[in-house]
């Protein structure tokens, strides 16, 4: 689909692929299963101060989100967990999950999960405490393995290839599988499919890094207009809303920034320069081109 798209961007968003063409374009990998999480959060972390090298980028998700929505953490030298409101269902490939982002939940269904989820806590080594509407704080006495992969990678991935089951997750495995049982008739539940929306019925662990091992610099701009359609494959309605994006760049790109693209397991940046004097008489194929077809 990448060449195809490439014929039809000049279509749609002719000013946006002009100032591509200005740019020189640089491409960098990701591996999933290094990383554990997708390119874009990867890319995001590496932005700030890295200090665990030994840690996989998935790590440092919750204090990603936590620096995203400004909130202090404390103590700095303990692991700092969250888990995030899912729904897992059987797919064809063993099983999948949609991310709490897709899920439309509101304060006070969170709230009521919390109370069950909460009650369920005692004579386990686990506790939640509240955090956001889409994600709790977890507490826990054992030594969890900080190797979760983020629900953005499992959800366009399969909860099979990221479910680990060592020993050391023995204990969360379990509370999860009680959990899922407390969810399936739960009353809010049961409200949410009478409103034709899909059940929250698990939680996604993210973190187990220290405050202090990793600290972002700044926040980009982020701007994921067009992640759904390509999540679903829809590119009539990914081009369209290309052109709604292009209308958004616009008076930023008159302050010549440098954009962030991103896949699955590949950041292209594109860095804006200044056309050399003989580029004039004998123009080359911008390098994004390049790197955009690399990637199908």
């Amino acid at each position: 689909m990448a060449a195809e798209l490439l014929k039809q961007l000049p279509k749609h968003a002719p000013q946006l692929v002009q100032y591509f063409d200005q740019c020189q374009s640089t491409i960098q990998s990701f591996p999933i299963h290094q990383s554990r999480c997708v390119a874009e959060e990867a890319w995001q972390i590496e932005q700030g101060q890295w200090h665990s090298a030994k840690a996989k980028h998935n790590a440092a998700l919750a204090l990603l989100l936590a620096q995203q929505q400004q909130k202090s953490l404390t103590p700095a030298h303990k692991p700092f967990w969250l888990v995030e409101l899912v729904h897992i269902a059987p797919a064809r490939d063993g099983a999948a999950l949609i991310p709490a982002s897709d899920l439309h939940i509101d304060q006070a269904h969170s709230q009521q999960l919390l109370q069950s989820a909460q009650s369920l806590c005692e004579g386990t080594p686990f506790q939640l405490q509240p955090w956001s509407t889409t994600h709790w704080q977890l507490h826990t006495n054992i030594d969890l393995p900080a190797h979760f992969a983020s629900s953005a990678l499992v959800s366009r991935t399969a909860v099979n290839a990221w479910w680990d089951q060592d020993h050391a997750t023995r204990d969360w495995r379990r509370f999860v599988n009680e959990l899922q049982m407390l969810y399936f008739d739960h009353p809010v539940n049961q409200q949410r499919q009478s409103q034709g929306l899909a059940a929250v019925n698990s939680l996604w662990p993210l973190g187990g890094l220290a405050p202090s091992a990793w600290q972002a610099d700044n926040v980009p701009l982020r701007l994921a207009t067009l992640s759904d359609a390509a999540l679903r494959q829809d590119w009539g309605l990914w081009l369209h809303q290309l052109q709604e994006l292009e209308k958004t760049l616009m008076p930023l790109l008159a302050h010549s920034p440098t954009l962030v693209l991103s896949n699955l397991e590949h950041i292209m940046t594109l860095t804006p320069t200044t056309p050399r004097f003989w580029q004039r008489f004998f123009p080359s194929t911008p390098t994004w081109r390049n790197h955009w077809l690399a990637q199908s």
